[in-house]
Order: C-alpha cells, then sequence, then structure tokens
C-alpha cells in the first residue's frame, strides 16, 4: 500500500480540509472530485481481492492526485544509484531471498528500501492504485513520505513492537510461469493522529523475473511487480479516516 494519503491527513491536521481540497482539486473540478471521494464509502462495503485492473476509479483518482502533490511539494525526484554494472541474483533461489530479506530486513512497504540489482531499471510496479514504471520512481514515491510516516506514526517514541512494519506471511516461487508470490501485512498505528488509525491491510505481490545478461553472466530480475490486496481499495483509503480497528485487513 503506497502510504501517499498519509501527506493529505497530515495538511488536514495543520489547515483543514477546505484549504487542501483546494489544493488538491481546483475549484473547477472540486464538486466532481467530492464526489468521486463519497463513493468509497459504497465501495468499502463490496468485499473482493483489489488489483489495479479491478480497483475503483475514485480510489485511483484520490491516490494518483496526492501521489503528484507530494512529488510536487518534496521536490524533484531522489537520485538512486541502479547501476547496471552491479550483478543481479545468480537464480531465481537467491532473487527469493532478496526479496524475503527486503521485507524481513528492509521493511520496505514503509521505506522503500529494495535491493535495487534484483530489479530491471525499467521495471512497472502496480497496486491496486498506481500504476507506474522505473526503480527511481518507486523509491522516490515511497522517500519522499518518510518524514511524513516518522511524523505519523511517532517512531522515535513508539515501542517496537508498535513500529510500522511490514510482515512476510508468505513466500514461495513458481519456476516454471518465473515468478516469486509473497503474501504480506502492512502495519503501522498513526499516534499522531487524534482520532488514532492505522494502516492494516494484507496483501499478495508477484514479482515476475526473467534472464539477464551482466559481462558475460546469466543472472535474474524482476520486470513486473504486481501487487493485489485483499480488501478493496476504498475499504483500505477508508482506514486512514476511521479508528483503528473498523475497517478489515482482508476478505478472506
Amino acid at each position: 500500500m503506497k502510504p501517499a494519503t498519509l501527506f493529505f491527513l497530515c495538511l488536514h491536521k495543520c489547515f483543514g480540509f477546505t484549504a487542501v481540497r483546494n489544493i488538491i482539486f481546483p475549484p473547477a473540478i472540486t464538486e466532481y472530485s467530492t464526489r468521486e471521494i463519497s463513493q468509497l464509502l459504497i465501495l468499502s462495503a463490496e468485499p473482493k481481492t483489489d488489483s489495479y485492473e479491478t480497483s475503483d476509479s475514485s480510489s485511483k483518482g484520490v491516490v494518483s492526485s496526492l501521489t503528484n502533490l507530494v512529488n510536487f511539494l518534496m521536490g524533484e525526484e531522489k537520485q538512486i544509484d541502479n547501476s547496471p554494472s552491479l550483478p543481479p541474483p545468480k537464480t531465481p533461489q537467491e532473487l527469493m531471498r532478496l526479496v524475503q530479506e527486503d521485507y524481513e530486513l528492509n521493511n520496505y512497504l514503509w521505506t522503500g528500501h529494495i535491493h535495487l540489482p534484483a530489479f530491471e531499471e525499467d521495471c512497472t510496479f502496480t497496486d491496486p492504485t498506481l500504476s507506474f514504471t522505473g526503480t527511481q520512481k518507486f523509491v522516490s514515491n515511497v522517500k519522499n513520505l518518510v518524514p511524513i510516516v516518522e511524523f505519523l506514526t511517532q517512531q522515535s517514541k513508539s515501542e517496537e513492537k508498535s513500529q510500522p512494519r511490514s510482515d512476510l506471511l508468505d513466500i514461495s516461487i513458481n519456476e516454471e510461469e518465473s515468478y516469486i508470490q509473497t503474501r504480506w501485512n502492512m502495519v503501522g498505528d498513526l499516534v499522531a493522529l487524534p482520532w488514532k488509525p492505522a494502516i492494516d491491510v494484507i496483501g499478495r505481490t508477484k514479482f515476475w523475473y526473467r534472464p539477464t545478461e551482466n559481462e558475460g553472466e546469466t543472472g535474474y530480475r524482476v520486470y513486473f511487480y504486481d501487487e493485489e490486496w485483499e480488501v478493496a481499495a476504498s475499504t483500505a483509503l477508508l482506514q486512514l479516516v476511521t479508528p483503528k480497528g473498523s475497517m478489515p485487513n482482508s476478505t478472506k
């Protein structure tokens, strides 16, 4: 789950809904956008697993607008070292191990810290609300939000057990079809907000990989990152404006 929406809530807390709404939705389209956002309440009642292809247009529109706003206010994309000279994993099993470490060691759902040599530079990333191309954009989208996430979760003041987590529930590999699949739980309490919401979403991600050549040696890199959530995208977004536990984290 991309935490761009946290930035909206931070602005809302400081400046109020009307001011923030007018930043994201110019007055000429405010009426339409507000109507679209209100549909989230209806759509959240529909139990389903959501992907980019199946999610509602309202959720996509809200998150896309917020992501663009965050990137605009935070400045240009942060440059990352994604040098093609860095060797890719040599086997699919090594690739799976690195994906596992991104969850268990790097907490990447919150930090955006992925093992870059395991991904093609122009890898396509999708979740139920966004689709874009490039590891540069993936890391930038998440890392622009790190200071905001740290504030909203009060990480320096929280006990370790309440820190934002990327819990890996399961990981497997399908070598016939060339993908690694994970099931995970993104969890974090937003303790800085007065209504005490929390992000608690269970999802699945397929990391589609293929062989690549590096200095005459064959390795494997992810070319398509395909994320699904076990709740409707609208339900996940409503977790941000309701007290902790008000919305489910899965329909499974």
